[in-house]
């Protein structure tokens, strides 16, 4: 995985470093190794697991060269991507919905009053 970005609007904040991380972390979670490159941010190259081969200082002028170590393993969110999160969302739809109605129908010993006047 490749990301070119540009990190300039983050300025001297811990952004940059947030933005890093977040290649570490889509890197472990794609199992895949990760090379970023940022104009004034964090460039550098992480492995699949997660490790930082080689990272750059922010704001800092440099070239790095590494080897990237491509392998046909996939993870189970790389193959079904957001279908765990859709089917949650629906149980969790329907289960709110049943509530809903479960909640409307008349609990035992509670008589209806239409028709009254």
């Amino acid at each position: 995985m490749i990301t070119i970005t540009n990190d300039a609007w983050f300025g001297r904040s811990s952004a940059p470093y947030q933005h890093f991380s977040m290649a570490v972390f889509r890197s472990v979670e794609n199992r895949v190794p990760f090379v970023r490159a940022a104009n004034t941010g964090i460039s550098g190259f992480i492995e699949a697991s997660g490790r930082i081969r080689q990272a750059t200082d922010l704001f800092a002028e440099a070239a790095l060269t590494d080897r990237v170590m491509i392998s046909g393993r996939r993870t189970l969110y790389t193959r079904l991507g957001d279908l765990f999160a859709d089917v949650c969302g629906i149980m969790t739809l329907v289960f709110v919905l049943a509530r809903i109605r479960i909640s409307k129908q008349p609990t035992m010993g509670e008589t209806s009053h239409a028709g009254r006047i």
